[in-house]
């Protein structure tokens, strides 16, 4: 089983290998929808969306959080789509 992380950043994402690079969406045999939500949603990434030092964008955080479901469903066994910041809803890893 491979590992991913969700984490949202400028450039490509929002998913990142173990090694820190983004992976490549579309080798993932992710929808093409899904991929192109993924990419636009990372794509509207910006450090005051993040919870750091504010309430961030509780619209564009929840969305991210729909996305990480989906994503997570759409890769089932293969992969594991872990996550390091709790905004996500969920205790990180």
């Amino acid at each position: 089983m491979s590992l991913l992380e969700f984490w949202p950043d400028y450039g490509p994402g929002p998913l990142l290998t173990e090694d820190g690079k983004p992976a490549d969406l579309q080798s993932l045999g992710l929808s093409g929808e899904l991929v192109e939500e993924l990419e636009c949603w990372n794509g509207q990434y910006a450090e005051e969306k993040i919870p750091v030092d504010g309430n961030g964008d509780s619209a564009w955080l929840g969305e991210g959080r729909s996305l990480l479901l989906r994503t997570r469903d759409a890769l089932a066994c293969d992969v594991e789509v872990v996550v390091t910041e709790p905004w996500w809803g969920e205790d990180p890893t």
